[in-house]
């Protein structure tokens, strides 16, 4: 092991280096390089007078990088440790493999230390090492967490995406509670931090506009560690508020464009946009002005396309040829004296409107707000103020109903997971999901678990959709017990996806089975299906745990199959796959993490 001083000029990058795929972040190690020196050494061997580096590759592209950049000259001195070149793949693989990244609470720390002692500004710390401004302040915002917190983080009890959604607030007392209640989990920690505002990536923000919304009086948390500057409308109340009186604008345009019939929305969901007749625009005559403009575009394009000119300029001429087009396309007085014009807020925050044909005696109720024509003397927004408040009566004696109450939960139920209806056509906003649990036919081959599903529409086959409500009403107690028991069975889903970690959700699974004084082993036996597909490892190591080190030895050399077949007769009465035990995927519960402060 020798270090020489050799000129960058003499440095080559060795084609025996472990590392094929170009490094990333060689700009921020530059600007490491020109404000603190090169700190490490480089590996490399001597040939033919140059010297083939072949460890330390992003130090070495890093440092002709500043060459490049003129920041540096072609003789600066570089420390390289001299091998022989029999060693340089052993050890460039034994670097590669050996490094490990620095923990982003140690970058965190680092940062904010730089900051509080040293002085250092944003922009100070961005330009000594390399890194974006707006990233730098993201890490001094980590680090103004509380000490526990930071803790916390350091322990990997709290991870980097949990820390970033504490940041939602600069209360440390609200952050420490949200860590407390909801754990590690960012999720949760977002949700608990934001239960009272409104995204401003949601429909009726964007429909608002941030300017409007700002210039109301509205505040906006930014999340910096989202994409832009996303983040959350603090005023969700004032949100509602911009966007029904923006509504109620446009309903009063389009009724005063002539439109018999105005359905204004706050989103999509209820609208009937499909099974009513669609009413498309008249086409006119063009004018003699009109349509010399589109005959001498036709012959520009056909020029171009002749000519194989596809550029930006034909791009354009085919636009201005469909806007000639457009122009031409409008809705008659008479069409919108028998139509329908619904006005709503699509996901994206656009106002779309859709146009219809009124067909008489038709029954329209897709609207949630109603025109001003048909609404007598009262605005839309009064109409539905108004029905707020029919909701709270409806609440109230459902609240002091229980039978009616479960009448109403188990109507919704069916109408959604045996009828196929929607969450939006019921009174009662329940929107369960039925789970796809479908276990593969080979690991029930012994067992005689029968799927809620199947069981449910052997029993309950006969409800009737047309006359659901009356019919549950009149069920036995018993019945519907039985049938809401089955309901909310068939929205349970504790699966565990692959390249997963159990999360809340078979926790709460868990705690279901012991609920139900589940005994796995009496309802699931273990075939040979489970074994054959496992490798022959896990198999012998089963079987060593079950039925002790001789019994492996005796099947160890037995092919897979025979050995699956071997296990399956060997192990005891009641054995189970670990992942099926009670208790298998139980969690720390979030209030049990405890913030060390001292440590």
């Amino acid at each position: 092991m020798t270090i020489q001083t050799v000129q960058l000029s003499s440095l080559r990058l060795s084609p025996l280096n472990v590392r094929k795929v170009k490094p990333r972040a060689v700009e921020e190690m530059a600007a490491t390089i020109e404000a603190h020196g090169l700190l490490q050494n480089l590996l490399g061997y001597e040939e033919d007078g140059l010297f083939h580096i072949f460890g330390g590759g992003r130090r070495f592209r890093a440092l002709h990088l500043l060459k490049k950049q003129k920041k540096i000259e072609a003789g600066f001195p570089v420390p390289v440790d001299v091998r022989s070149k029999d060693e340089a793949v052993t050890l460039s693989l034994a670097e590669n493999v050996a490094r490990e990244n620095m923990h982003p609470a140690d970058q965190v720390a680092a940062f904010a230390a730089l900051r509080d002692t040293g002085g250092l500004t944003a922009a100070e710390i961005a330009a000594q090492f390399g890194y974006a401004e707006s990233h730098v302040r993201k890490l001094l915002r980590l680090g103004s967490l509380p000490d526990a917190l930071l803790k916390a983080f350091a322990k990997d009890q709290l991870s980097l995406a949990s820390a970033q959604a504490l940041c939602l607030t600069d209360d440390p007392t609200r952050q420490q509670e949200a860590f407390k209640k909801c754990g590690n989990s960012d999720h949760a920690i977002r949700r608990f931090l934001t239960s009272e505002k409104m995204q401003t990536t949601s429909a009726k923000f964007m429909f608002v506009g941030r300017d409007a919304y700002e210039a109301a009086g509205g505040t906006v948390t930014i999340d910096l560690f989202s994409e832009g500057s996303q983040g959350y409308a603090d005023n969700p109340e004032l949100v509602e508020d911009l966007a029904l009186a923006k509504l109620d604008a446009i309903e009063a345009d389009l009724i005063a464009q002539g439109w018999s019939k105005v359905e204004v929305s706050a989103d999509h969901y209820g609208i009937d946009l499909y099974s009513r007749p669609r009413l498309y625009p008249a086409r006119r005559e063009a004018t003699q002005e009109e349509a010399e403009k589109m005959a001498r575009i036709d012959a520009a394009i056909a020029d171009k396309e002749e000519a194989g000119d596809e550029d930006e300029a034909l791009s354009a001429l085919f636009d201005r040829q469909a806007e000639l087009e457009a122009a031409l396309r409008a809705f008659t007085s008479e069409q919108k004296a028998s139509g329908c014009v619904v006005a709503y807020i699509a996901h994206d925050g656009t106002l779309t409107l859709a146009h219809f044909r009124i067909r008489s005696g038709m029954q329209d109720t897709s609207a949630r707000k109603r025109s001003a024509t048909e609404s007598g003397p009262y605005s839309a927004a009064l109409i539905e103020d108004l029905s707020k408040i029919k909701t709270q009566v409806v609440q109230e004696a459902v609240a002091a109903n229980p039978t009616l109450a479960l009448d109403i939960l188990l109507d919704s139920l069916v109408g959604q997971m045996l009828h196929g209806s929607y969450g939006f056509e019921q009174a009662a906003s329940l929107r369960p999901e039925q789970s796809g649990v479908a276990v593969p036919p080979d690991l029930m081959a012994v067992s005689d678990v029968q799927p809620v599903a199947e069981l449910m529409a052997e029993r309950f086959a006969d409800i009737p959709a047309d006359t659901r409500f009356e019919t549950i009403r009149a069920m036995a107690e018993g019945d519907k017990m039985q049938l809401l028991a089955g309901l909310v069975a068939l929205t349970i889903d504790g699966t565990l996806s692959r390249g997963c970690s159990p999360s809340t959700r078979q926790a709460l699974i868990e705690q279901y089975a012991r609920a139900a004084n589940i005994d796995m082993a009496q309802r699931w036996q273990a075939p040979i299906g489970l074994f054959d597909r496992m490798k022959k490892s896990a198999l012998l190591t089963i079987l060593t745990d079950a039925c002790g080190k001789d019994a492996a030895e005796n099947c160890a050399k037995m092919k897979k199959s025979d050995l699956a077949a071997a296990l399956a007769q060997r192990l005891p009465v009641g054995w189970l796959p670990s992942p099926l035990t009670i208790g298998a995927f139980d969690e720390k519960k979030p209030e049990q993490i405890v913030l060390d402060e001292a440590a």
